[in-house]
């Protein structure tokens, strides 16, 4: 018996309105873990290559790993995966709560949505009954609106439903799935996949489970919890201040994306950061399943304009989007802005960062105000940042619309330059994490499967704690600091476990730790290299489905905005860096040569994935026409 599964993947035909049940495998179990692994796979074998994001034929993955319904710190994460409308490319996005507990109690390791609904639906799961609901009332309501209707449909406030709202419903390419736990939330936030559930006329899933999940050592889970639970609770800021402190500390090595990366350093940081929020406005604290740590903080805006305002966070990601980008120090403000994106379901960074591109597109001239519709939309103009949440939500007016689209398809429109400062790589707006003042991001990005993620590697986990000079004035050892972080998050994102336990599980590559994870809970006895192994194949899996959808290594090479290539930072700590073009040709040149891809197609080589077990992988794209 292999522990901490469920062995039981539940697949959903919205078009037919039937569902079937395949078996988990052993193969798929001990080849790809779970979560991110398992999805590449499932979608690799299930959406044809070249299928259009709205297609009925791209699917909707929501995939749990081994650890989910367990104790094991960190384990209250979930992962949602499709074909992303914002980047054309495989893409998932990570979530915290309570969703994928509850996913495996009601007895399911993953659910995979096909098809169309010819009208709005819900689906709901409760232990082995699955129902496909009506969600005509539904549709056009906020995300904390359907998950109130819909545990109150269902009759137990123990489902826990994840929504999209209005901005998805209106195809923004942005949107997210939002997984109310009033009075915080929980956001599948990047990539739009929001969206491709919306297309397919699906509100909601909801999920209510009653089993619970057994593992191999109970009495050894147990210990792992409060060996790791004492130190996650001495945890410098995270307790205290949630990730709302990373804020300060960002800004003060002179990394912090400040009104649309002109800057890295915010004058008004000390207004939005923790220790200037929280002690004045916090009114909860939070955590998501198994979590000892606690992260989660709710605050409540008691001043200004935006008094009575409630929101969770905002966290860091949101706080540099809607407010350093857009060089607001307005916490209500931005507390206002988040909340609207929490309720319409918008992804904040990529909000955040239209905004602010559409800001310098203004000041520039570029963006007239008969565009804007007489908004003022210059930098730190609180008002305008809220408002154009509204319009971007609901694709209002001509620059709503067009900002709906994402960066890189707003820049073509609007045109005049704009594309030299359109921050994004690959399509995906780019996080706040610095690809100038930590130079290894430049390559991270450029290579992730994803682009402008700050999951897809973790360089800045151990660049923040570096002088300035190794973090951002050397190419010396980044190559392989992005080829282990990479391997890191395959082996994090299959368990699926939560970044912020990183430190404690292992912050570079696949760990003793990780593999003592997968012993106690599944009994399955991994060693470090077949880890290794194992995230090697993930990844690599992944580069072909990249590959099959027609991306190479001229994607990669053209990742990266201008302005990172060849404006250097103005001020600050790390003032004078940036990535020359040399340096980042030569970085990527060096990542291909350790993940054993040819540099002249993106392609990995055949022997590479021969080793990996994936070597039936090159008559597909033979019959593809990707190789000879």
């Amino acid at each position: 018996m292999c522990f901490g599964y469920r062995r039981r993947v539940l697949k959903v035909n919205l078009s037919s309105r039937t569902y079937s049940i395949d078996v988990l495998s052993d193969e798929l179990i001990k080849g790809y873990i779970g979560g991110l692994g398992l999805a590449a796979k499932l979608f690799y074998d299930l959406v044809p290559p070249g299928v259009d994001p709205y297609s009925q034929e791209n699917v909707v993955i929501l995939s749990t790993g081994p650890v989910q319904g367990t104790l094991v710190p960190g384990s209250g994460r979930g992962i949602f995966a499709s074909k992303s409308p914002l980047t054309n490319r495989f893409f998932i996005s990570n979530f915290g709560g309570y969703l994928s507990r509850e996913l495996k109690r009601a007895g399911y390791d993953a659910v995979v949505i096909a098809g169309r609904a010819d009208r709005p639906v819900y689906i709901a799961v409760d232990d082995g009954r699955i129902e496909i609901r009506d969600a005509s009332h539904l549709w056009g309501r906020t995300t904390y609106e359907a998950h109130k209707i819909i545990t109150e449909e269902l009759g137990d406030p123990k489902f826990q439903v994840a929504s999209v709202g209005p901005a998805a419903e209106n195809l923004v390419r942005f949107s997210a799935i939002v997984h109310p736990t009033p009075p915080a939330c929980h956001a599948a936030g990047r990539g739009g996949i929001a969206s491709v559930m919306a297309s397919k006329k699906l509100k909601a899933i909801a999920v209510r489970g009653s089993r619970e999940v057994e593992v191999h050592d109970g009495a050894a889970v147990h210990e792992f919890f409060k060996e790791i639970a004492s130190k996650a609770r001495k945890h410098p800021f995270l307790p205290t201040y949630g990730t709302t402190a990373v804020l300060g500390n960002v800004n003060r090595i002179g990394g912090l994306g400040t009104r649309n990366w002109q800057s890295e350093v915010f004058e008004g940081a000390d207004k939005i950061d923790g220790p200037a929020i929280i002690p004045k406005y916090k009114v909860a604290d939070m955590s998501c399943a198994s979590c000892p740590m606690g992260c989660v903080k709710v605050t409540r805006v008691t001043d200004g304009k935006w008094a009575g305002t409630t929101v969770k966070g905002p966290e860091y990601e949101t706080l540099y989007a809607l407010g350093s980008m857009t060089g607001v120090d307005d916490f209500g403000a931005i507390a206002r802005a988040a909340r609207l994106c929490d309720d319409y379901g918008l992804d904040t960074i990529s909000t955040g960062v239209v905004i602010a591109f559409a800001m310098e597109a203004y000041e520039r001239g570029i963006l007239t105000k008969e565009e804007t519709e007489g908004l003022e939309l210059k930098f730190g103009n609180g008002d305008a940042v809220v408002e154009m949440v509204e319009r971007i939500a609901f694709r209002k007016g001509w620059l709503g619309n067009v900002l709906a689209e994402g960066v890189m398809r707003a820049s073509k429109v609007i045109g005049c330059g704009s594309q030299h400062f359109a921050m994004h790589f690959k399509g995906l707006e780019l996080a706040g994490h610095s690809p100038r003042a930590v130079k290894a991001w430049t390559l991270g990005y450029s290579v992730g499967f994803r682009g402008g993620s700050h999951h897809d590697a973790r360089p800045h986990d151990i660049e923040y704690g570096n002088p300035v000079e190794v973090r951002a004035f050397t190419i010396d050892g980044k190559p392989e600091l992005i080829r282990d972080t990479t391997l890191r998050v395959m082996i994090e994102e299959s368990l699926i476990t939560c970044r912020f336990f990183g430190g404690y599980y292992g912050i570079r590559t696949p760990s003793e730790v990780h593999a003592k994870i997968l012993k106690m809970v599944t009994g399955i006895d991994f060693t470090v290299q077949e880890l290794i192994r194992i995230a090697e194949r993930i990844r690599n899996l992944i580069r072909v489905i990249e590959v099959r959808d027609g991306f190479s290594v001229e994607d990669d090479l053209n990742a990266p905005p201008p302005r990172v290539l060849y404006e250097p930072i103005p001020e600050g700590t790390s003032k004078g860096a940036y990535t020359a073009p040399k340096e980042f040709k030569h970085m990527v040149r060096k990542f291909y040569e350790l993940m054993g891809w040819d540099f002249n197609t993106g392609i990995p080589r055949k022997e590479k994935l021969e080793e990996l077990g994936l070597g039936h992988l090159v008559e597909d794209l033979r019959k593809l026409g990707r190789v000879k």
